[in-house]
């Protein structure tokens, strides 16, 4: 069995299926149908920056972080071009000193919660979005779904419907937990869970 290679690798390699140039219509929907609070926002694992400057666009003051410099120069160069303003870091969130921004009203992540295969790090995870957000700040992941067979195809990682609960629940209220699809470039896409939370108050 060979090793999994870490995001930092696969970006050296150009081997990153998830990319696909666009906001995902996911976070489009979302932003665009409820009511999402403004002002700050913060993309975890973010990429080649697409969905932060998205955010930027639509008024939302954005900090975008990723472990990956080859992603992060590409987003950089994505939002001069898109004449954005974004804030682009590299750095472990779940590490060191809050996000430059912090405390945000909103956190995106497109498939980041559902990368670390451990449920005290989904956990540890969960605590930490709730740290850098501000009270009834909103979260709205992107996960991948244990109720798909996808036989022989890769994939991202799946998690079910009681892991998330499990993980999240002590510090966000789950406001909704619904299946679609990763908005991706081939067929099939991948089924996903799309969990909109709030950070609860003590």
């Amino acid at each position: 069995m060979t090793e999994k290679k870490s995001f930092v690798e696969r970006y050296q390699e150009n081997d990153t299926p998830w990319e696909i140039n666009r906001p995902d219509h996911n976070l489009i929907d979302f932003v665009t149908s409820l009511p999402v609070p403004g002002g700050s926002a913060i993309d975890l694992g973010c990429g080649t920056g697409d969905n932060s400057i998205w955010l930027a666009v639509h008024g939302f003051q954005v900090t975008g972080c990723d472990l990956s410099d080859i992603a992060l120069n590409k987003a950089r160069a994505k939002a001069e071009q898109a004449k954005v303003r974004c804030t682009f870091y590299q750095g472990d969130f779940m590490q060191g000193p809050p996000p430059p921004g912090a405390p945000f009203s909103f956190a995106f992540d497109r498939g980041c919660f559902h990368t670390f295969g451990i449920p005290a790090i989904w956990h540890r995870f969960a605590a930490r979005v709730a740290d850098i957000l501000a009270d009834n700040g909103q979260w709205l992941s992107l996960i991948g779904n244990k109720d798909e067979d996808r036989g022989d195809r890769e994939g991202p990682p799946q998690l079910s419907a009681s892991q998330i609960v499990e993980a999240v629940e002590p510090f966000f209220e789950i406001i909704s937990l619904t299946r679609g699809h990763f908005d991706f470039d081939h067929s099939p896409a991948p089924l996903i869970w799309i969990c909109h939370m709030r950070k609860r108050t003590l």
